[in-house]
């Protein structure tokens, strides 16, 4: 990846949609993204600063989107922006990436919760508490964390009781968001690597 070039972003698109089916992505009328399934992220697109209207449609289908918002972009952004159902219909989340990676033998998380019929939940690093009370389409901040193995394990926030786990690998000198998509008890965590991992 190239690094930024002037007034531009970087944006990708993550489909979470339980059960959603397979969808387009329309920048401003024009397909820039095709067939995105369930749990899959695009790659990152350079986007120019600007204000955009993001319209998102069933896979080879025009007449009628399922969503269509109006995003702003501005310089030097990064941002996932993930499809999610909520009780009014389908929304475009815009999540926010951190621009630089941490310095010495270090690493930086972050939390999204986007299981749709999932309570509030805790996030634990082997067995310490990391995130706290993160609620259906919200996200934390980053953490900065050492390099090394983990056991990752997200709990419900109201008794304590544990979702899923997970063993989770954190290299040096990495950004990662990781994401909670599905409906409980179907739950998965995605770990992905930002934006910021690829500039750098």
């Amino acid at each position: 990846m190239r690094n930024f070039e002037e007034d531009y972003s970087l944006v990708r698109v993550l489909h979470a949609v339980p059960d959603g089916e397979e969808v387009d992505v329309y920048i401003n009328g024009f397909p820039f993204y095709s067939d995105i399934q369930f749990a899959q992220f695009t790659p990152y697109i350079y986007v120019p600063e600007g204000e955009y209207v993001f319209s998102v449609y069933l896979k080879d289908e025009k007449e009628k989107p399922l969503l269509e918002t109006k995003i702003k972009i501005n310089s030097e952004e990064l941002i996932t922006a993930a499809i999610i159902t909520t009780k009014d219909g389908i929304k475009l989340l815009r999540i926010p990436e951190e621009m630089g990676i941490p310095d010495g033998d270090k690493s930086k998380i972050k939390f999204v919760h986007l299981v749709p019929n999932a309570p509030a939940v805790n996030i634990l690093l082997d067995e310490n508490e990391v995130f706290k009370n993160v609620e259906y389409a919200m996200y934390t901040n980053y953490e900065e964390i050492p390099p090394k193995e983990y056991k990752m394990d997200i709990e419900l926030s109201e008794n304590k009781k544990t979702v899923t786990s997970n063993q989770i690998n954190i290299n040096p000198n990495r950004v990662y968001t990781f994401y909670a998509i599905g409906n409980a008890p179907n739950v998965d965590i995605i770990q992905t690597l930002d934006g910021a991992t690829f500039l750098n």
